[in-house]
């Protein structure tokens, strides 16, 4: 049992508080990527990569919560086989569900096997089947003309023969023999498991006293029973649930525990969690790192380390299972050196020795002879057994002596817990006086001592500050580095690479011996798992092994830290000595016994969790995001169940962003974000490393950053509007809006319905919803409603065949199929008569039309967008527009604000008319002058967009100077101004409802001294004909008001 400790294991358990889906756990898998997936019979399936684990139910598509089996096809989608709902498998986004109406004998799955050829062979509950490709391929439900039943498990023997675990029929062979089991003992076989010799080894359910497991030799074809161990009391119900071989050969069972076979004896094998229950053991498992998981039967799951260490007590030889510091001599013993005396490890076998003296230090000498120290003011000489004392201080005031090296000469130094320092010279200790700072001290107590290449000595003290000192010449000097000050308590100096580390309490220190550089590293500044640096040593590779003081183990390759936790307990992560052997192998001294270290040999995997753009995208080989997202984040997690997720390390770059192309430096954080990176293509690359410093592959996904579309059809929407000088880059939020949202409807096929005051530019706005969309190379065609002849309306818009009325002298073709592929644009809608309306709406529900006076519907594709200034929901409760056409129109609805609403948009738009204007009437580009703006602001604007460029025109033609001035703006002074009694403008319409079409008249006949012709004229300024004008105005009762006093 070389490689797996049974009575030290490093475990713990998970359950539905950690997020496990059920605690019934019926099967484990691990799939390529590194996830552990788990199936339960009471919650679905989880799947966990050591940080979280991912639940998947019901509303994620699993047809079942029972899942009792999981398996891995060929394309590396998993399968998951439910207790009633057949077959789901899962491809990294979604379930697809096989039942028996794809072939399936039951939608029971009680077992799933992957084969060699890369399909499934599927234990149902009424037989057996392939499933490959989505589809069953064969199936056997029958054997001997009987139907199988339930079908637990599947295997081949080394003879060729094909065994099934059945309920019904025991184990039963595809060709109809039943394997000889003792009736009255075994039943309901459950389990296969094959070990290198041919054996077929078989768990089943069965009614005994004792633990029994099935062995089935293929040769002689004999089944016989082994005994595992004794049961309960009486003849009881058994189960051995499950077995399986691991890649040693070794048979792990499972019954009420672990019971695991090396092929000569069987050993319990058990978690060291309190209160675990172990009774109802489901199942174990073995994955890729050669961690042991444990699922159990109402007790959710366990993790379990058998591998990482091996740990040493009184049990196996130590005098005391509290190390204090470790050696190797050159024949390859490791000396123990623990508070109740000294031990040497030789082959395997500790023995304990000599004194029963706490051991403080111990040194082999370049003559490989073992020198150690205590708290008796002894140096002991080891040969043998019987070690030889040297006598530091009188036995009536003893001293601890922690302090112990070898100098260039071979010499043995000695440093005590009371000032005395020395070295050992024929068997005989010679102390050193000197002269020293030290003189404001009472004691001095070397607590370390080391000589460095150059012949220094070099001695950390505890208790003073500083507590590090040099030796030269008779004299102890203070260490005159940076931070000496910090250094307060010295608990191991060692040499390695022409640098002096200094284990601290207060973290670690290192000293370059050539250039005096010093640098300091703390838990809080490098992740340090405790500041207290107990022990130092380096392995072949380079790597720094630190023990800490209740911190476990620390392994540092120069760049980063990363701690190994060596059990649950305090004492067992207090280490104060390390040790790395002639063999490699690490050797850890702790106060809860000797521990020996075997690092991971599987290198972790890395999956990309997700990458955050804007919003959550799959995390697939490929990720685009439009050029406008602040912020790209991508979340990475390294799996290695052995490490945890905590001490994984993560390096990464960018390719295409930094031209260094640089990686970072291996840092905890498990996610990096990039901002407003420029529209390019990417590459992310990013590398994880464990604790023990195995990398990953590298995992990639490539990042596309692309024209932001939206942004480029508003700016392509802005330079249409632009050119047709309705609108600058507009400051208004209503306005941006407006622009948004008609980027958004012009590249559908939707009918959009614009609403807005006269002037505002609806005709405008739907021109350009044609420009920037599929049908911008087709007609557009506009109609006036309100401006159609009286009863050739429906002739004008849908055309009409030859005779169909007096004067129709030849067929003529409609606005609708002028408009055929491009778009019509129906202006003013709530003046087309009802009638017509009738007829409209029917084109627009069949898309298709009868010409007046013909017969056959002709098939039009006609995109409408159709405006008003009218309050159409009103004109519906008064019966002049159909309430079925307002919602066939209104599907989508644009609503321009007015420009007394946009008022930040004025000084630009004016500044734009002037400039205009000045190039039409070639003169010079005029300047505004001071509070031009405010009194443009002031007003408002009852024809809006075009009463302003009306103005500005205006303006421009009379201004002097070059500067239009308040008196060149001619604004009409009734009514119209913040402040005045006038009425106030009207406040804007709720959205889908038309604006307030009288009080929009009354406002222009005001602004226009009641004049409805000519270019001063109201009709002018609301673009509407005269005539109409005054229909609207007979419509409303509007008639000019009389002069005070003359009754005219």
């Amino acid at each position: 049992m070389s490689d797996i400790s049974f009575a030290h294991v490093l475990s713990s358990q998970y359950t539905v508080f950690d997020g496990l889906a059920g605690m019934h756990v019926e099967d484990i898998c691990q799939d390529r990527q590194g996830f552990l997936w788990i199936a339960t019979a009471d919650g679905g399936v989880s799947r966990f990569d050591s940080a979280r684990f991912d639940t998947f139910g019901l509303k994620d598509g699993l047809p079942n919560l029972t899942v009792m089996a999981i398996a891995e096809d060929a394309d590396g989608r998993l399968l998951f086989g439910t207790f009633g709902g057949g077959i789901a498998a899962y491809d990294g986004r979604g379930f697809q569900v096989y039942t028996t109406e794809h072939g399936l004998p039951s939608n029971e799955i009680l077992g799933l096997q992957a084969q060699p050829d890369g399909s499934i062979v599927a234990m149902t509950g009424a037989g057996v089947a392939w499933f490959a490709e989505g589809r069953c391929i064969r199936s056997i439900t029958e054997v001997g003309g009987q139907p199988l039943g339930r079908v637990y498990d599947m295997a081949t023997d080394a003879a060729g023969t094909t065994w099934l675990a059945t309920l019904d029929w025991g184990v039963l062979s595809l060709d109809g023999r039943c394997m000889g089991l003792d009736e009255g003992v075994s039943q309901w076989p459950w389990k296969f498991a094959q070990d290198p010799s041919g054996h077929l080894w078989i768990s089943f359910h069965y009614t005994g006293s004792e633990v029994l497991i099935g062995r089935y030799d293929p040769q002689d074809q004999h089944l016989a029973f082994i005994n595992v161990g004794k049961g309960d009391e009486g003849m009881v119900q058994h189960g051995t649930r499950h077995v399986r071989t691991d890649e040693r050969g070794w048979l792990w069972l499972t019954h009420r525990g672990v019971m695991v076979h090396d092929g000569q004896e069987w050993y319990p094998f058990s978690a060291s969690l309190p209160d675990i229950d172990f009774s109802g053991t489901r199942l174990t498992y073995e994955d890729r790192e050669g961690n042991i998981w444990v699922g159990l039967w109402g007790g959710g799951l366990i993790f379990c380390d058998p591998t990482s260490i091996r740990r040493y007590t009184e049990a196996d030889g130590l005098p005391d299972r509290e190390i204090r510091c470790l050696g190797e001599d050159p024949e390859g013993r490791i000396w123990i050196g623990t508070m109740g005396g000294m031990a040497c490890m030789e082959e395997g076998q500790i023995r304990p020795l000599g004194t029963g003296e706490m051991v403080s230090a111990i040194v082999v000498d370049g003559q490989g002879q073992v020198w150690s120290s205590g708290d008796m003011g002894k140096v002991y000489k080891w040969e043998g057994q019987a070690p030889q004392a040297i006598l530091v201080a009188e036995e009536t005031h003893p001293e601890e002596i922690s302090g112990l090296c070898e100098d260039g000469q071979g010499r043995i130094w000695v440093g005590t817990s009371k000032s005395r320092f020395g070295w050992i010279e024929g068997n005989r200790f010679i102390p050193l006086e000197c002269g020293t700072s030290l003189q404001d001290h009472r004691v001095f107590w070397v607590g370390s001592l080391l000589r460095d290449r150059d012949g220094v000595f070099w001695m950390g003290s505890v208790g003073v500050a500083p507590a590090l000192y040099w030796y030269e010449d008779g004299y102890l000097h203070p260490a005159d580095i940076a931070e000496a000050e910090s250094i307060a308590y010295v608990n191991v100096l060692w040499e390695h690479q022409n640098t002096l580390w200094v284990g601290t309490a207060k973290g670690l220190f290192t000293l370059d011996l050539s250039s005096r550089e010093v640098r300091r590293f703390t838990a809080e500044q490098f992740g340090l798992s405790a500041n207290g640096i107990l022990a130092l040593t380096a392995d072949s590779q380079g790597n720094i092994w630190m023990g800490t003081s209740g911190g476990g183990v620390l392994r540092y390759d120069g760049e980063t830290f990363q701690s190994i936790r060596l059990g649950p307990s305090a004492l067992e992560n207090k280490v104060e000595a390390v040790l790395c052997d002639c063999r490699g192998r690490l050797w850890f001294g702790t106060r809860a016994g000797l521990v020996a270290y075997q690092p991971g040999h599987t290198p972790p995997r890395l999956v990309i969790r997700e990458v955050m753009a804007g919003t959550l995208l799959d995390a697939s080989e490929v990720v685009s995001c439009p050029g406008s997202t602040p912020e790209i984040r991508i979340h990475f997690q390294g799996i290695s169940f052995r490490s945890g997720a905590g001490q994984m390390r993560y390096s990464h770059r960018l390719l295409g962003h930094d031209p260094a192309e640089q990686w970072s430096a291996f840092t905890a954080a498990d996610a990096v974000a990039y901002s407003t990176l420029p529209v390019d293509e990417y590459r992310f690359e990013v590398r994880t490393m464990d604790r023990d410093g195995l990398l990953s592959e590298v995992t990639s996904v490539e990042i596309r950053v692309l024209p932001d579309a939206k942004t480029e059809r508003i700016h392509a929407l802005e330079n249409v509007l632009r050119a047709s000088d309705h609108v600058v880059h507009s400051q208004s939020w209503a306005m941006r809006q407006v622009m948004e949202q008609t980027v958004r409807v012009a590249e559908t096929a939707m009918t959009v319905l614009v609403l807005g005051e006269t002037g505002t530019g609806k005709g405008l706005l739907a021109q350009t919803i044609h420009e920037t969309s599929t049908r911008r190379k087709r007609p557009f065609i506009q109609v006036n409603c309100g401006a159609l002849p009286a009863g050739l309306v429906e002739s004008e818009l849908f055309g009409h065949e030859k005779g169909a009325f007096t004067g129709a002298a030849s067929r003529q073709l409609g606005r609708f199929e002028l408009a055929d592929g491009g778009t019509l644009f129906l202006d003013e809608i709530g003046d087309l008569p009802l009638e017509s309306q009738r007829v409209l709406l029917h084109i627009l529900e069949e898309n298709a039309l009868t010409r007046v006076g013909g017969k056959q519907p002709v098939k039009v594709d006609v995109r409408v967008i159709a405006a008003t200034n009218r309050d159409l929901r009103r004109a519906i409760q008064e019966g002049a527009f159909r309430e079925d056409l307002f919602y066939r129109l209104s599907v989508f609805t644009l609503e321009l604000p007015p420009l007394r609403q946009r008022q930040e948009d004025i000084p630009a738009l004016a500044a734009h008319f002037a400039e205009r204007y000045a190039q039409h009437l070639r003169r010079p580009v005029p300047t505004l002058d001071e509070g031009v703006v405010a009194h443009l602001q002031g007003y408002a604007w009852p024809g809006n967009v075009r009463e302003l460029e009306h103005l500005i025109h205006r303006a421009v033609l009379l201004c002097e100077g070059g500067v239009i001035r308040v008196g060149d703006l001619l604004l009409p002074s009734v009514g119209h101004r913040a402040g005045d009694s006038a009425p106030p403008a009207p406040p804007a319409p709720a959205a889908g409802e038309g604006l307030d079409e009288k009080q929009q008249l009354v406002e222009a006949l005001q602004a226009t001294n009641w004049m409805i012709y000519g270019e001063r004229g109201a009709a002018h300024l609301l673009g509407m004909n005269p005539e109409k004008l005054r229909s609207r105005m007979r419509h409303y009762k509007l008639q000019r008001p009389k002069k005070p006093g003359t009754g005219k």
